[in-house]
């Protein structure tokens, strides 16, 4: 059973809400949005259901701040300043970034039930649609970087080059959530070889 874990370093909030956003989360990756109930998050979290109506009037309320927190913290920056990547070289920060998707975790398979929920839940395909913006905005001025570092070509389109990558970001969640038979598997550092020379061929 899929457990969301608490963000590292990341508050903001007293704790009570920190509890019942992180219960909120849990639900989602185990009933999805609509499902969700709001008595067992509230149990979850160690509290009664007026603390969570106390907080957001309707269960919608809940869900939805509890998700725009999840893909807060699966954005680009966030996973870079918690793998504490922020200085590396981009080419360097991207290798890193693209392996640690083989390490998979509550936290960014949520990715994977948002996409299936925003198929029908309009405040989930709205959140969805926030969320790859800014993913895409994020790895933009990545790319942007790496040509500052002489890694890209500045002629290249910083555009298409941030589709590829954050292709192979998404595209790898979806492949991973349906399960891979381990001969499908590639090793971390296989993988990794074959991220850095293709991110390096890029540039060709």
């Amino acid at each position: 059973m899929a457990e969301y874990s608490r963000p590292r370093g990341r508050l903001g909030v007293d704790e009570t809400t920190r509890r019942l956003l992180e219960a909120a989360a849990a639900e989602f990756v185990e009933h999805g949005y609509d499902k969700a109930v709001v008595s067992d998050i509230a149990r979850r979290a160690g509290v009664t259901t007026g603390a969570v109506y106390a907080r957001w009037p309707r269960k919608s309320e809940v869900m939805a701040a509890a998700l725009d927190r999840i893909l807060e913290e699966i954005l680009p920056e966030q996973r870079i300043k918690d793998l504490q990547l922020s200085e590396f070289p981009v080419v360097d920060l991207l290798v890193a970034w693209g392996a640690d998707l083989l390490n998979s975790d509550a936290t960014q398979d949520v990715l994977v039930h948002v996409f299936g929920s925003a198929r029908n839940n309009a405040a989930v395909q709205e959140r969805l649609h926030r969320f790859l913006g800014e993913q895409a905005d994020q790895l933009h001025r990545l790319v942007e970087r790496g040509k500052e570092e002489g890694l890209y070509n500045p002629e290249l389109n910083t555009t298409a080059l941030t589709l590829v990558i954050q292709a192979i970001g998404i595209g790898t969640h979806l492949l991973l959530s349906a399960g891979r038979d381990d001969r499908h598997m590639p090793s971390e550092h296989e993988w990794a070889t074959s991220l850095a020379r293709l991110i390096r061929g890029l540039n060709s």
